[in-house]
């Protein structure tokens, strides 16, 4: 057990050598600069460090899959992009969830009423408009699909017809909207 954790030691230390010697760590800032990631992102020292253990992590990857020498950078560049950006993508959604409430709004009076909106209210004219062109068992599969949002199995059941039906309606209540507009 000791001789595997001494190996695992020593592999993770040639990782970290090889990241130091010559420019290979400019492959972690490379990618920093191709992800538009500038020194004033307040995530850019964490970054360096995240892109660093990529490198280390897909440099062994790539010993461990047996790369030839020519293909372990780019290998190792794809690699530190990709953990780079979900790294990136992990902290937005952090952010994006964190909000903080302002003291002078009143939270009740964000809340929309689904009477009075917009879309309800011209939905609402549209239907009165349609009612008088519209015959009784159109205006019952407006109703079942628009503000029940039923399926159309679901409205022939509830209409004792069949699916073909439904889809007759259907095509008969667009027609009528095209002609109105």
């Amino acid at each position: 057990m000791e001789n595997i954790k001494q190996a695992q030691r020593q592999r993770y230390t040639e990782a970290f050598d090889f990241l130091l010697d010559g420019d290979h760590e400019l492959v972690v800032y490379g990618v920093l600069k191709k992800l538009h990631i500038t020194k004033t992102n307040p995530y850019y020292d964490d970054m360096v460090q995240e892109g660093r253990i990529a490198f280390i992590n897909k440099y062994l990857q790539a010993l461990n899959a047996g790369k030839p020498e020519k293909e372990i950078l780019p290998f190792i560049y794809q690699g530190v992009k990709w953990a780079l950006l979900d790294y990136l993508r992990k902290q937005l959604t952090t952010v994006e969830h964190v909000q903080v409430p302002e003291d002078n709004v009143d939270p009740l009076a964000e809340l929309i009423d689904p009477l009075h909106t917009v879309e309800n209210i011209d939905t609402g004219v549209l239907i009165r408009r349609l009612g008088t062109v519209c015959t009784k068992q159109q205006m019952q599969y407006m109703i079942l699909a628009f503000e029940w949002g039923l399926t159309v199995t679901e409205i022939a059941n509830q209409l004792n017809v069949t699916r073909p039906t439904v889809y007759q309606l259907r095509k008969a209540v667009i027609k009528k909207i095209g002609k109105l507009f």
